[in-house]
């Protein structure tokens, strides 16, 4: 979810974070006066609006806000490191890793005041996370470079592709593994049978097709990322800031695609617990999901469909018939983030 962290943040495996707490962390347990401050992991500013999100939300309690990028796995590992002398608030992770950081428990249940209009396939029963928006991965294609734009997953594997589809490392990044999760939804496969993806992206990969890069603004503006596997809020956003200096289609491939939504999560051992229960309400209330709006991003309860986006936010987002065949995973306890790096390893870099 940049400064490139949420989508290629470092990954680490479930062992890994369970060996990090095992070391616990040294540090007063005393406490301090409470400030009227909201410190966040992962969510940052020029990732679905969250910059407009604190401003607005500051604007409204009279808090202050300091945001530290990583990636879902840093997130949780942060969290549980640090709890005898706790830094953040809240964070962002995908959904796959709300389960994750459940396992480790490092997350405060609270039910926020819009609970009920969020489907349980996009929350934990318990209140541990909840989903905020969705991000569909689609292709972004430079016309400037690519001739024959593709349409579909299956396209990708075409000699004329060659060196040119980038994607987030699904080794190292959340936003790769919900692209692998994409392309198994769309070749017959699903969240928790990966086989049909891994197929096609190891073929994908023996083409010769993927291009390793990292993707920027900067890159994208020079022309070096011919086709890119990204969400569609990102994008948009990136169609829309280099405007006049590259010109880009944004393609929802025809076998389908999925929501893959973000979701909130809160420290349990959150230095500043009201101020980020106040946050759990106000970024699922009307405001706040149009906020996300403004940001390219479809907000969780626009899917859901008790949320209407005004004229004016809704048509510098792309078209609701954009999205023909988008899949809702309901499984997401059983799709380990781990698993998907290491089956891209072994079976698509062969390693």
């Amino acid at each position: 979810m940049p400064g490139f962290c949420k989508r290629a943040g470092c990954l680490l495996t479930a062992a890994a974070l369970m060996m990090t707490f095992a070391a616990g962390c040294s540090g007063s347990t005393g406490t301090a006066p409470a400030e009227n401050k909201i410190i966040t992991y992962g969510q940052p500013d020029d990732w679905a609006n969250w910059k407009e999100m604190f401003a607005t939300f500051n604007q409204k309690y009279g808090t202050t806000h300091t945001d530290t990028d990583m990636s879902s796995a840093e997130e949780i590992q942060k969290f549980g490191a640090e709890k005898n002398n706790p830094v953040a608030d809240t964070a962002e992770v995908g959904m796959m890793w709300g389960p994750v950081a459940v396992k480790q428990d490092v997350t405060m249940p609270y039910k926020h005041a819009n609970w009920d209009k969020i489907g349980d396939w996009a929350k934990d029963k318990d209140g541990n996370w909840s989903g905020l928006y969705v991000g569909v991965p689609v292709f972004l294609v430079n016309t400037d470079i690519v001739k024959n734009v593709p349409k579909s997953w299956n396209d990708l594997l075409k000699s004329e592709y060659k060196d040119m589809v980038c994607i987030s490392n699904p080794q190292t990044s959340g936003s790769g593994q919900n692209m692998v999760l994409a392309a198994s939804y769309a070749l017959g496969g699903s969240v928790t049978n990966l086989d049909a993806s891994m197929s096609y992206f190891s073929k994908l990969q023996k083409a010769g097709n993927i291009k390793n890069i990292s993707v920027s603004v900067a890159t994208l503006q020079k022309g070096e990322v011919p086709i890119y596997i990204v969400y569609d809020f990102l994008a948009k956003g990136y169609q829309e800031q280099l405007k006049g200096q590259a010109n880009f289609s944004i393609v929802f491939p025809e076998e389908g695609s999925i929501w893959a939504p973000g979701a909130l999560i809160i420290n349990k051992w959150s230095p500043h617990p009201e101020n980020a229960k106040k946050f759990a309400d106000f970024v699922s209330s009307d405001e706040g999901q149009l906020i996300f709006a403004k940001g390219y991003a479809r907000p969780i309860r626009y899917v859901e469909g008790n949320l209407q986006i005004p004229d004016d936010i809704k048509s510098k987002m792309l078209p609701d018939s954009f999205y023909k065949n988008c899949g809702k995973p309901t499984e997401w306890d059983k799709v380990p983030p781990d698993v998907i790096a290491a089956r891209w390893t072994k079976e698509v870099l062969g390693q």
